[in-house]
């Protein structure tokens, strides 16, 4: 095997090593997720209608 067909082999190699990264890395940033993540205490939530304890005491009967 001549010295050019050993870099051609090489490089070969790392270009399928490389897209096997950029596919894998695609499909993280873009793919699916859960987006579910857990509510912190004391925070409020953007999209329900939930209250916090303290804000039902301070309501008139």
């Amino acid at each position: 095997m001549s010295s050019l067909e050993k870099i051609i082999e090489t490089m070969s190699n790392e270009l399928a090593l490389l897209r096997e990264q950029v596919a894998y890395l695609t499909q993280k940033l873009y793919g699916k997720s859960s987006e579910k993540h857990p509510q912190m205490d004391g925070q409020r939530s953007l999209f329900g209608e939930e209250t916090l304890p303290e804000e039902d005491a301070n309501l008139p009967s």
